[in-house]
């Protein structure tokens, strides 16, 4: 299940609050004491069953949409009328073997661990998994879950022991690398998480019959309490284990300050990899102070802001449909969310699609410069304004430094050379940005996970690469037009005259030189620029746009942008951001070789 809208009303601090077609991952900021707390507190209450708001909830798998659950697509909860599918629906979320699927998982904010306290496992109590995980289990604080969770993992690997034993006993003959394979160590897995989520440091085995706190090898060889790792990483660390635990899927989880104790970078990495648990079936409801989150993330559109002056109309603002003219709301979520980087290096990049270029970027980045800010600029335009003043930028504002990123589009070998003499920009080896989106097995991968071959069952790997070439072709006259224009611009431009010593030369000099030059520059235009050289150009460039599409070389040289975009609407049929996003996690995780030259540009930084 998802939540899809939620409106609440006379719920102080809270007067009249409203949040539409609501996505998988929602960022609500805003002051202290403007409501947040206490939208979580009204989200928490109503799916468990005391309806303080209004709320719309989808099915988001067949067997919710069964007769004895939601009977259909949606559910409507209404306020202060008690919903018995809902009550019935949630009360039903049993489930054993580690699973958890379909209910409310909620972290809150006070994540402060009290010293534990560690019972002796019993051998003969079995497997914590093989128990059936109690509906209320993540509706509980904590900091209680996290002391449950370090009992369970050393049950759970005694448990692995006591198996491993009697397989022993009841096949003496069997070979040992078969019974260990049958039965894996259960601290494998998280084990493989913290070194993601720490890179250079490894969790150690526990020893189930010693119970005792977490232990860590340090990129040095050093043996390190768990305790020891700073306040920020051991808080990712059990965040992460509590949700990987029961395997959650289709559920909605409520995060309480995620940015708390910890350095951006970490929280980028804590809710990216919190995305990814459950194979991205979840949605997540953020509720945060952070001004990096917000300017992260606000290309998704479900970023809200929530205004704490009561004037009766919708306090949620929602970032990525401010103009201008809400000039007042602007400024006071500026007030309240700062921007700070000092101490980043900021990478500007071109992209008409604003932030959502920018989170394409900012993600490929955490791989390789984690203390990277990516700022999106727009057009090229920007991008050439700001290289002619990047210097003066690093030298009046302490602790940055400035780089740059633009597309190939229009440029030679020649023009790329000279733009990146001085090593603050690099041009992509593509065209374009979206023309690193065009790989068939990662669109049909994202296709799966965003369920889109449930609804088209036509779309496989064939069909999705020979649709990518069959846009490609259709769009060879529009390359051929935009290729004319870049030669143009290129070979044949007007030149502005300038005129030398100007101070000792007269007006009717200067007047002169000026002519002379105009007449100069029409001279060159009319000789180069005949009709039949002309054409024959215009007819060698169509030869050679006709040999690139026999190559993969035309995924390099056509226009990205509108062979991606015409792919998400006329055979995806999604919406080009949701399939970016997608893609951009899959092809990280699956194939990140796909991203190479902007991970090499990147390292060149």
């Amino acid at each position: 299940m998802k939540i899809q809208s939620i409106e609440i009303n006379d719920y102080q601090p809270i007067k009249h609050l409203k949040l539409e077609n609501l996505g998988n991952t929602i960022i609500i900021a805003g002051a202290n004491g403007s409501g947040k707390t206490r939208l979580k507190q009204a989200i928490v209450q109503t799916l468990q069953g005391t309806s303080v708001m209004d709320m719309t909830l989808v099915a988001t798998r067949k067997d919710e949409e069964d007769a004895k659950y939601f009977n259909g697509k949606i559910l409507e909860v209404k306020k202060g009328i008690q919903n018995a599918v809902l009550n019935n629906y949630i009360n039903t979320r049993k489930y054993g073997s580690g699973r958890f699927v379909g209910s409310l998982v909620q972290i809150d904010s006070n994540r402060n661990i009290e010293t534990l306290k560690y019972n002796p496992v019993n051998w003969f109590g079995g497997d914590p998994d093989d128990t059936e995980t109690q509906t209320n289990f993540y509706f509980r604080p904590f900091s209680n879950r996290w002391s449950d969770f370090m009992t369970y993992i050393h049950q759970k690997s005694a448990a692995r022991d006591k198996k491993i034993s009697d397989e022993v006993k009841k096949n003496p003959l069997k070979n040992g690398d078969q019974i260990l394979a049958e039965f894996p160590d259960p601290l494998e897995k998280y084990q493989q998480i913290f070194r993601e989520l720490l890179p250079g440091k490894e969790l150690q085995n526990i020893t189930p019959e010693a119970p005792k706190d977490f232990v860590y090898r340090d990129n040095l060889g050093n043996t390190l309490p768990f305790k020891s790792l700073s306040s920020g990483e051991q808080e990712v660390v059990k965040v992460v284990f509590d949700v990987v635990r029961k395997e959650i899927r289709h559920s909605v989880i409520i995060v309480d300050e995620p940015e708390l104790h910890l350095h951006p970078t970490l929280t980028f990495k804590l809710i990216e990899t919190l995305k990814t648990i459950g194979d991205h079936t979840n949605q997540f409801i953020f509720l945060t102070h952070s001004a990096d989150l917000i300017s992260t993330y606000y290309s998704t559109g479900d970023v809200y802001f929530i205004d704490a002056i009561q004037t009766g109309t919708n306090q949620a603002h929602k970032l990525s449909e401010l103009r201008r003219s809400h000039n007042e709301v602007v400024q006071l979520i500026g007030q309240n969310l700062g921007l700070f980087a000092v101490g980043k290096k900021l990478i500007f990049v071109e992209g008409e699609n604003s932030s959502i270029d920018r989170l394409t970027y900012h993600a490929i980045a955490q791989k390789v410069m984690p203390d990277a800010k990516v700022i999106s600029v727009g057009s090229v335009a920007n991008i050439i304004t700001l290289n002619t003043i990047e210097e003066q930028i690093r030298n009046s504002i302490f602790g940055i430094d400035i780089f740059m990123i633009r597309d190939r589009d229009g440029l030679d070998d020649t023009q790329i050379e000279e733009i990146e003499k001085n090593g603050r920009v690099r041009c992509l080896k593509r065209r374009h940005i979206e023309n690193y989106f065009l790989d068939s097995d990662i669109l049909f991968k994202v296709s799966e996970k965003l369920y889109l071959t449930t609804v088209h069952p036509a779309l496989t790997r064939e069909t999705i690469e020979l649709e990518i070439k069959k846009i490609a072709e259709g769009t060879l006259h529009f390359n051929l037009l935009k290729n004319t224009k870049g030669y143009l611009a290129l070979n044949h431009f007007f030149r502005i005259p300038t005129v030398k010593a100007i101070d000792t030369k007269s007006i009717a000099d200067i007047k002169r030189e000026i002519v002379s030059e105009v007449n100069n520059s029409l001279g060159i235009l009319s000789t180069g620029l005949d009709e039949s050289t002309f054409t024959a150009w215009l007819d060698k460039e169509e030869l050679r746009l006709k040999e690139v599409l026999k190559t993969d070389d035309w995924k390099n040289d056509f226009q990205g942008k509108i062979i991606f975009s015409k792919l998400c609407s006329n055979l995806l049929k999604e919406d080009p951001l949701r399939v970016r996003q997608a893609y951009v996690d899959i092809a990280l995780s699956d194939n990140p070789t796909l991203f190479n030259d902007i991970i090499n540009i990147l390292k060149a930084f």
